[in-house]
């Protein structure tokens, strides 16, 4: 980097830094306002799994397709960044996309089927059209996913945000496709799609066509009122109306501008009401373009007897972020005036209210800078964006039970890895000291749980992975850890956090070189050998903070005190004379890697502030800091030089050759960490 670019030519104050990147943090990764869309669930384009890619079952809606059937499917890739990602396909299809082909998988077929392109996605919508042959008379289906890099996920939470809808005006907004007729064989696309359909527009709310095997005796509807108007409802089924809780006749009753109208009716023949379809009402906050069967929200269906005086679910809360328990103890939530149209919340961002532990990791680093600047801005970014989190993440189970995928929250929903429990836990704890909210605890618990019955161990206790171990491991599980031990003031968890450092160093620790392999091979027994620069970072960083937040008289704490003074002398050899670390801690042929270095930095900090490093570390965190100045960080904040999310290898030319993101989430929150603990340790 040229110096006149970088942040040290333009400061070398610790806190300004802060301030420079975290506002850029920020203003690159914004805010997101949760928003509701309605939401048609079926048969023949659903999620089949967790950022799994989006299947078609052509074969469901096209039961006598045969070989040499053409069936054309368009849908409209909503990025929230300018971004060059990856389309990843199964199927025999064309991709068309800004009127030229990009792909076809009969220039190179293969056995699965499967095959990708690079897109170029602009930000705001983006047409693709593909062009899917049907090659078997059994089977005719399709996936799509777009992805960033080498990933093999639906890109929704880390880096981009890309959400497939409609091309359809009328579904405009919604996840959808829209599908042709079945044309015989291959010819140009008329532009119609044949599917889905838009429901005919209705006066009436029919709970028996909308809960067509209802087990409760009554269900509701609700609307608002857009201004102020006088309403009157031809009721079918003996019913009940209120307006913001008071009951009212349903023959012309006033309504202000912003009324909720709940109508209760009890089941029978012919259960609901009619309305004014020319009445303004309707539900401000749904996102819809339908213009049809949207005016009014169903909940159903609730008890077991005649209950007309009994209040149920919104009779007594009306609310938008949890299901509610229906009859027969089925979570239901809110749909529109129709048996398979829901409304679903959505967070359509990249790193605001999102569940990765990379995101995590750069949240917990914009809290901490809160805390060091005395800033509400960025404290309350943390905060909403946790909350968030917590609030919904038990909707968004009802979501995976009924969907196969929330909108948001993926990677919370099954917690059979540590990557998914552990920096969501440590924040989680944050927020609920900062906050005592009910729902961080709430989600504090199911981690709680989740850390202790999913995860595979040695039979020493020592956590795993099913298949492997990573050293990254330790940061994903002793930092939450040691809050829980803080949260519920139980030495348990203390005392596994020194179980899990002692597991960890006997499967991975290189006496010679006083540093950690990155990875231990289950089968064989035996580490990789070879120190990742992050996979080092990782471990000296949880086991700092193990050390500063762990009470003094927990058994074995003086052995994990002896680790890292060891495995600071480790480290500090390996610094180079621009005061960074390299990708390959012993290779300084390997590139000089920043999110290492601000790890190093982070756990020298503490060892110097905690009296457990000599005076002789002042001078290389000093170097540190000046390197990341000059050569990783430029004057706007950005940071630069970030390994991308890494796999595993015997090899080191395979973490030696591992691309960099600039501006990358392992990064940016462990830059501002660093600078954190060089404000509290030396200012």
């Amino acid at each position: 980097m040229d110096f006149n670019n970088s942040l040290a030519s333009v400061t070398t104050d610790i806190k300004e830094s802060m301030k420079i990147i975290a506002d850029n943090m920020i203003k690159t990764r914004p805010r997101g306002e949760l928003v509701y869309r309605p939401y048609r669930k079926n048969e023949v384009f659903y999620d089949p799994g967790l950022l799994d890619p989006r299947k078609v079952n052509l074969k469901k809606l096209y039961p006598n397709a045969k070989r040499g059937n053409v069936v054309y499917i368009g849908t409209v890739l909503d990025s929230v960044a300018e971004y060059d990602a990856k389309l990843n396909m199964t199927g025999n299809a064309r991709v068309i996309y800004n009127g030229k082909a990009i792909y076809d998988y009969e220039d190179n077929p293969n056995e699965t089927k499967r095959g990708s392109c690079p897109i170029h996605l602009k930000k705001g919508e983006n047409p693709v059209l593909f062009m899917v042959r049907c090659d078997d008379d059994e089977k005719f289906e399709f996936e799509f996913m777009p992805s960033v890099h080498v990933f093999w996920f639906w890109a929704k939470d880390y880096i981009l945000h890309v959400r497939a809808t409609s091309p359809m005006e009328c579904f405009a907004g919604e996840d959808g496709v829209g599908i042709s007729a079945l044309y015989d064989s291959e010819q140009p696309f008329d532009g119609k799609y044949a599917y889905p359909t838009i429901d005919e527009k209705s006066n009436e709310i029919r709970f028996d066509k909308i809960f067509p095997n209802a087990e409760g005796m009554c269900a509701y509807a609700l609307t608002v009122a857009l201004e102020d108007t006088k309403l009157s409802l031809d009721i079918f089924s003996q019913s009940k109306v209120n307006v913001n809780g008071e009951e009212v006749s349903p023959l012309n009753f006033k309504v202000k501008r912003g009324d909720m109208i709940l109508v209760k009716c009890l089941k029978g023949e012919k259960w609901g009401f009619a309305f004014n379809e020319r009445a303004p009402i309707g539900i401000p906050f749904l996102v819809s373009k339908r213009g049809s069967g949207d005016k009014w929200l169903t909940l159903g269906t609730f008890g077991k007897n005649y209950c007309m005086e009994l209040p149920y679910g919104p009779e007594l809360n009306i609310q938008f972020v949890s299901p509610y328990v229906a009859e027969g103890w089925k979570k239901t939530f809110w749909k529109l005036n129709s048996t398979n149209d829901y409304i679903r919340p959505y967070m359509d961002t990249f790193f605001y209210s999102q569940w990765f532990y990379a995101l995590m990791v750069g949240h917990f680093g914009l809290m901490q800078t809160a805390k060091i600047l005395d800033n509400a801005q960025y404290m309350r970014y943390f905060t909403d964006s946790m909350q968030n989190l917590a609030q919904f993440y038990n909707y968004m189970l009802y979501e995976y039970e009924n969907y196969g995928q929330p909108t948001f929250i993926q990677r919370g929903m099954e917690l059979g890895d540590l990557d998914s429990i552990g920096t969501m836990g440590m924040n989680m704890c944050e927020l609920y000291k900062l906050t005592s909210s009910p729902d961080a605890l709430y989600c504090i618990e199911v981690l709680s749980k989740a850390a202790k019955e999913n995860i595979p161990r040695f039979e020493d206790g020592t956590y795993r992975r099913w298949r492997d171990m990573w050293s990254d491991d330790t940061y994903m599980s002793c930092p939450f850890l040691v809050r829980l031990g803080l949260v519920k003031n139980h030495r348990y968890y203390f005392e596994e956090v020194v179980r899990q450092f002692i597991g960890f160093k006997m499967r991975f620790w290189m006496e010679d070189d006083k540093v950690f392999s990155h990875f231990y091979f289950l089968e064989a027994q035996i580490p990789n050998r070879i120190p990742w620069g992050r996979g080092n970072g990782w471990v000296f960083v949880a086991l700092s903070d193990a050390l500063e937040n762990m009470p003094e008289d927990i058994e074995g704490k003086d052995e994990l005190l002896k680790l890292f003074v060891d495995f600071a002398e480790g480290i500090a050899e390996k610094q180079d004379d621009d005061g960074l670390w390299h990708q390959v801690l012993t290779r300084s042929d390997t590139y000089q890697e920043t999110s290492c270095t601000g790890m190093f930095l982070i756990g020298m900090c503490r060892g110097v502030r905690n009296g457990w490093l000599g005076e002789k570390y002042k001078e290389r965190i000093q170097k540190a800091f000046e390197g990341l100045m000059k050569y990783k960080i430029d004057k706007n904040g950005n940071i630069y030089d970030v390994c991308r999310g890494s796999g595993n290898s015997m090899d080191e030319e395979y973490y030696a050759n591992l691309g960099v993101i600039d501006n990358d989430d392992h990064g940016t929150g462990i830059i501002l960490m660093a600078l954190a603990e060089l404000a509290k340790t030396f200012e």
